[in-house]
């Protein structure tokens, strides 16, 4: 009887086009608007190789081939025009360089505004110049050391180690992606939904043929639990597939670890469902209402519209951030992507682990004793 019920539940809930748009299409939807719009975002952050105009005096040969050293290869810092100083202002002032660099015994920088590029020209012409003055001193006084500074000025030693702190880039794009995927997750209560619907005889004429089978009451919810968990998975799987490979967000490279959290927060999705509905007494449509407003602002909550938003309701409201399973499941992904070790990871899941029991027991202890005076 149990594979029975499991496969009709399961053909039942393949064919509900409400519920296949909120679960798998409208997420779709809603990553696809994010994608282009936090790609501009992505776009703004690229370094560009800065215009700069030299004009050269004729004396300043080794600040030339500085310069030039930094104006080639796919990771140069200037596109660097060697020309005259009239030709140079009529660059400035069209917009076509930045700054223009002077040579001579004092270097001079003009620009035409501040901004970013204009510091870095500001700060490179700097450290030259420092350079410059720290060895010709340390020659006056000590001349046999000047082939060995030439020799390190020429290597540009780098006397500090990278060693990365985290498993992967920070990289904040990625919270509302997750959000996104914890909220999905979250609308898989509808399914839950369906399932209390399915057996609570004072909500749908199916129910009340159900109530009056030979069949325990728990049993048939078991069942088609298990068919909703079966369906709502295939759809964040795909959701997943559909965030990895067409849009390009980052994961991480612990794809099973990631599977597995994906199966939890299907499960705590599907228990918060079946709670608010066996908790909630009312029509369908105040538990649709309450499961979209816990999905949609769990997952506002959690950084889906802001990244910003999340760490402000962290410091701000402490308790609200731990009370938000949505903001737990994208913590739950989040450590997976960017934490060398798995102790947060195992304290996210840990807390998944526990809504879920929570929710399913709250949900068991309400619908167990039920009995109806008539049907």
């Amino acid at each position: 009887m149990f594979w029975h019920i499991f496969k009709y539940r399961l053909k039942i809930l393949l064919y509900d086009k409400g519920t296949m748009f909120w679960t798998l299409a409208f997420p779709v939807l809603l990553a696809t608007l994010f994608h282009l719009a936090f790609a501009q975002l992505g776009a703004q952050e690229t370094f560009q190789a800065i215009d700069v105009a030299v004009v050269d005096s004729g004396n300043d040969a080794a600040f030339l081939s500085a310069v030039e050293s930094l104006s080639t290869g796919d990771d140069r810092l200037f596109n660097l025009r060697l020309t005259s100083k009239e030709a140079a202002l009529g660059l400035l002032a069209t917009g076509e360089v930045k700054g223009i660099i002077e040579t001579g015994a004092e270097m001079s920088l003009t620009v035409s505004h501040s901004g970013i590029q204009q510091s870095i020209l500001k700060t490179f012409l700097n450290n030259y110049t420092q350079t410059v003055s720290a060895v010709s001193r340390i020659a006056a006084k000590r001349p046999e050391l000047l082939a060995r500074l030439s020799a390190l000025a020429a290597e540009d030693a780098d006397f500090l180690v990278e060693q990365p702190i985290s498993r992967g880039a920070p990289n904040n794009l990625v919270i509302p992606f997750f959000s996104l995927l914890a909220m999905t997750c979250l609308m898989g209560g509808f399914l839950g939904m369906n399932e209390i619907n399915a057996i609570q005889a004072n909500l749908s004429a199916q129910a009340m043929r159900m109530s009056v089978t030979p069949v325990h009451k728990l049993r048939t919810f078991l069942a088609g639990l298990s068919a909703a968990l079966v369906v709502q998975f295939a759809k964040l799987v795909l959701f997943l597939a559909f965030l990895v490979y067409i849009l390009s967000i980052d994961f991480g490279d612990r794809l099973a670890l990631v599977m597995v959290a994906v199966f939890l927060c299907t499960l705590l999705g599907l228990a918060c469902g079946a709670f608010v509905t066996s908790l909630v007494k009312g029509t369908e449509s105040l538990k649709t209402g309450i499961l979209i407003a816990v999905s949609v602002i769990g997952g506002h909550l959690a950084g889906m519209s802001s990244p910003d938003l999340k760490y402000l309701v962290e410091k701000a409201v402490p308790p609200l951030a731990y009370l938000n399973p949505a903001a737990l499941i994208t913590d739950t992904f989040y450590t997976l992507y960017y934490f060398d070790t798995l102790s947060r990871f195992i304290q996210s899941v840990a807390g998944v682990i526990a809504f879920t029991a929570l929710f399913a027991g709250a949900t068991y202890f309400v619908i167990r004793r039920q009995r109806y005076v008539s049907l």
